[in-house]
């Protein structure tokens, strides 16, 4: 048995379990959400992860995202590869520094971001694409997050939930995230995946799956 399925052997009997390693799950950010979510579903969903994110670790992310002090000054998705492999060292994941680009989409997508314009731009991509799947888009605030899940059939509802970033009412500066909704978001990301992935290869919709 390798290293993957003693840690996440727990699940073995789960109906996603075996079929969900050649998953690719593609997330593009590292923050709040998505230093947290990387957490919760590494633990759980023992697939092939793309994740990007361009910026670097900073004293003020120590207190709200899923990093250490010693994390400081690195890439996040240096700090978020190094960690993974401490817990799990043969999970794949492949990761990047580069700002995201609308080449690069998988039918599996989070977007875990802090501006409207990215998220427009992966949605634009990912619902070109014929084998799409699932697009999650998640936000947050300090004691507040939401969740909207895409699935085909579902871009116009989703569409009429974005707006310019220039319209987006600003929360004062020393208040715009905490940890434990940023910890709460990334659970709520990984339970939705955990049901899409259970009715996928159970062929049943036995679990939820909610748009928002």
């Amino acid at each position: 048995m390798n290293q993957t399925d003693i840690i996440n052997g727990r699940f073995k009997s789960a109906p996603w379990y075996d079929g969900c390693k050649n998953e690719v799950i593609y997330m593009v950010g590292l923050g709040g959400i998505g230093s947290n979510a990387l957490y919760n579903l590494t633990k759980t969903i023992p697939c092939i992860y793309m994740i990007q994110d361009f910026d670097t670790v900073e004293d003020c992310n120590v207190g709200t995202q899923f990093y250490n002090k010693s994390d400081v000054g690195q890439l996040k998705v240096t700090s978020s590869l190094k960690r993974i492999k401490e817990y799990n060292p043969e999970i794949i994941v492949q990761a990047s520094s580069d700002k995201y680009s609308s080449s690069v989409t998988k039918p599996i997508m989070i977007a875990a971001l802090d501006n409207m314009k990215t998220r427009q731009e992966m949605f634009n991509a990912w619902k070109l694409k014929d084998d799409r799947e699932i697009y999650i888009d998640a936000r947050l605030r300090a004691n507040f997050y939401e969740i909207f899940t895409v699935t085909p059939g579902l871009e116009e509802d989703y569409e009429r939930t974005l707006f310019k970033d220039d319209e987006v009412d600003s929360a004062p500066c020393t208040y715009k995230s905490t940890s434990y909704f940023g910890m709460l978001c990334g659970a709520r990301i990984t339970h939705i995946l955990v049901n899409y992935l259970s009715n996928k290869y159970s062929q049943e919709s036995i679990y939820s799956v909610p748009f928002e």
